[in-house]
C-alpha cells in the first residue's frame, strides 16, 4: 500500500515539474514576439523621443527654433516638442495684441526674508488702480511660461495663410527675467477640434498646439477686470441701511425707504417719499438684500464715454439706488432689462459697467405699488392700548392691556409669553373671539395703490392708540366706485381695498359686541 501511494506523489511531482517548464517556454515565446523586430527589419523598436531641433536666441535675445530637416527639406520624424519652458515666475513683461486691443501685463515675484519665493503679482498697465479677475492673469502668464506643441503643420511661408496668420488672432511678446523674449503668433483653430496653429519666433514653421494652451491670449481687458461690483458688509452693525433712495425713468417720483424698529407695527422699513407708510415687508427685504455684494455675469466696457454711456442705458439710468451704511453710501446705476433679462450696471462715479441679470436685482423691477404695504396698516395687538371702530352710527371702543408672563417648566426652563385682556364696556371679551375680529381689522389687504381723492364722510373709521406713549394711527375707508373704497390712513390716501371686506368688517364688529 505504502509502495503505491509513493509511485503516486512521484507521478504528480513529474506532471507539475512538467506543468512549470511549458510554462517558462510559454512566458519566453511571448516575450519573444514582443521586442522582434517588426517587417523584418534589423531595427529593435524605439520610443518616440519627438522632434530633432534646435533652440536658440538670436543677437536681440528673440527666442527662436530650426526644425531639422533631410536633404529633401522633408522633417525626420514630425512629432511633439517644446518652444519654451519657463515657469510663470521668470516672466517680468507680456505684451498682448489681438481683435479686443492691446494689454500690458507686468510681473512681479517678491520674495520673502529666507529668499523664498512669494506669490506672483500682476499689474495691468494704465490700470493700476483697477481690481483684476482672480485667475485671469495667471491664465495668461501660464501659457506665455511653456509652449508645447503637438507637431509642425508645415515649414512653408506661403502656407500661412493657409492657417490664419494673415491676420493673426493674437499676437504676444513675452520678456523673461533672463533678459530674453519670446514672440507668439496665434492662427486659426485646426478642424474637428484638433488644436490651434501659431508661429514663434520669426521662423516660417507653423506648430499645432491644444487650443487650451494658448486660448488666454483671446482675453481683452474686459476679461481681465474684476467681477466683484461692490463688496458686503464687513459686519452685521454695518449691514443696515439708514436710507435707501429709488430713482430713475423707472420711477415717477422718488421713492426712499428707512428702517422702523418700533414695536407699534410688523415692519421693517418705512416709506417717506412718495407718501408716508410701512413698506412692504417682503419687498422691501428683497430691494435691501441686492445693494452690496453684487457680483457680475460680465463686464461690458471700461472707462465709457457720455456717448456710450447713453448707448448703455446709463447716462439717464433706467434705476438708481443709494442706500446709506454706516461704513459707506453705495451708489449703483442699472439700464432697462433687454429681451434675456440682462441689464448694464455701474457704480454711481465708477468707470466700469458690468453686466447682471435683472432677477438678482428687484430694485430694478419694483415700483411704488409692489412697495407699498400689502395691508392698509398692521399694527401689533400688544402694542396697543386701545381701538375705536366708528361705522358712522355708532362707535365702538375697546381697551387692550397687554401683559408679559413668565412660567417655569418641571426642568426649570423659562418661557416668557404676553398675554392680551380685551375689555369692551368694561366686559371682557375672550380673546379668541376678538382675534378674529383683530384680524379681519388689521389684514385688510390693499387692492391697489393708485391715489384718488377721499370724498364726502369716512364709511368705517379706525384708531388706533398705542400703550407706549397714546399716539394714533387712523384708518378711513371712503366710497369710491360699485366695488372699492378708498383707504386713507392718517389723512394719506393708500390706494383702494374691496369694499365687500369692509362690509364684512363691519358685521363682524356688530356681531362680536352684540
Amino acid at each position: 500500500m505504502g509502495s503505491q501511494e509513493e509511485q503516486v506523489m512521484k507521478k504528480n511531482k513529474k506532471t507539475l515539474l512538467i506543468v512549470g517548464i511549458a510554462a517558462v517556454l510559454l512566458i519566453g515565446l511571448m516575450l519573444l514576439l514582443i521586442f522582434l523586430p517588426k517587417g523584418g527589419s534589423d531595427d529593435t523598436a524605439t520610443v518616440d523621443e519627438g522632434i530633432a531641433m534646435e533652440t536658440m536666441t538670436d543677437s536681440n535675445g528673440v527666442h527662436q527654433v530650426k526644425i531639422d530637416t533631410d536633404e529633401n527639406g522633408n522633417i525626420k520624424n514630425n512629432s511633439y516638442g517644446t518652444l519654451m519652458d519657463y515657469v510663470p515666475a521668470k516672466i517680468s513683461t507680456i505684451h498682448l495684441e489681438n481683435s479686443k486691443g492691446t494689454l500690458d501685463i507686468e510681473s512681479e515675484t517678491p520674495t520673502d526674508d529666507d529668499g523664498s519665493s512669494e506669490a506672483t503679482t500682476y499689474t495691468l498697465v494704465g490700470y493700476e488702480d483697477y481690481a483684476l479677475q482672480s485667475g485671469a492673469p495667471d491664465e495668461i502668464a501660464n501659457c506665455a511660461a511653456t509652449i508645447e506643441f503637438k507637431k509642425v503643420a508645415s515649414l512653408k511661408k506661403e502656407d500661412s495663410s493657409e492657417f490664419g496668420f494673415d491676420k493673426p488672432r493674437s499676437t504676444v511678446t513675452v520678456n523673461y527675467t533672463d533678459d530674453t523674449k519670446a514672440i507668439i503668433i496665434v492662427g486659426d483653430d485646426a478642424p474637428q477640434g484638433a488644436g490651434t496653429y501659431i508661429k514663434f519666433g520669426d521662423g516660417d514653421a507653423i506648430y499645432l498646439v491644444d487650443s487650451d494652451k494658448v486660448s488666454a491670449f483671446d482675453y481683452g481687458l474686459t476679461d481681465l477686470m474684476s467681477l466683484t461690483i461692490n463688496t458686503a458688509a464687513s459686519d452685521s452693525d454695518n449691514s443696515k441701511a439708514s436710507s435707501i433712495s429709488l430713482s430713475g425713468s423707472a420711477f415717477p417720483d422718488e421713492i426712499v425707504l428707512e428702517p422702523y424698529s418700533g414695536d407699534k407695527v410688523s415692519a421693517s422699513y418705512r416709506m417717506t417719499k412718495p407718501v408716508e407708510c410701512y413698506a412692504n415687508e417682503s419687498e422691501s427685504s428683497k430691494v435691501d438684500g441686492a445693494i452690496r455684494g453684487l457680483y457680475a455675469e460680465s463686464v461690458k466696457m471700461v472707462n465709457p464715454s457720455e456717448s456710450q454711456l447713453s448707448d448703455l442705458g446709463l447716462a439717464k439710468p433706467y434705476a438708481e439706488v443709494k442706500a446709506v451704511y454706516p461704513d459707506t453710501t453705495v451708489d449703483v446705476l442699472s439700464s432697462k432689462p433687454d429681451s434675456d433679462g440682462k441689464v448694464n450696471v455701474m457704480l454711481g462715479g465708477g468707470k466700469v459697467v458690468y453686466v447682471m441679470a435683472s432677477a438678482n436685482l428687484p430694485w430694478v423691477s419694483t415700483s411704488y405699488e409692489k412697495l407699498f404695504s400689502e395691508y392698509v396698516l398692521y399694527p401689533k395687538m400688544t402694542s396697543l392700548s386701545k381701538i375705536s371702530i366708528d361705522n358712522g352710527d355708532k362707535t365702538y371702543e375697546f381697551e387692550l392691556t397687554s401683559k408679559e408672563v413668565t412660567t417655569t417648566d418641571d426642568n426649570g426652563s423659562e418661557t416668557t409669553s404676553t398675554n392680551t385682556t380685551v375689555k369692551y364696556k368694561d366686559k371682557e371679551i375672550a380673546i379668541e373671539d376678538f382675534s378674529t375680529l383683530y384680524d379681519d381689522l388689521t389684514l385688510v389687504k390693499l387692492a391697489d395703490g393708485k391715489i384718488e381723492k377721499a370724498s364726502g364722510s369716512p364709511a368705517l373709521s379706525i384708531t388706533y392708540t398705542y400703550s407706549s406713549d397714546d399716539s394714533t394711527d387712523t384708518v378711513k375707508y371712503y366710497s369710491s366706485d360699485g366695488e372699492r373704497y378708498v383707504a386713507e390712513i392718517n389723512g394719506t390716501v393708500a390706494g383702494h381695498s374691496q369694499k365687500a371686506v369692509i362690509n364684512n368688517l363691519m358685521t363682524s364688529v356688530a356681531e362680536l359686541v352684540k
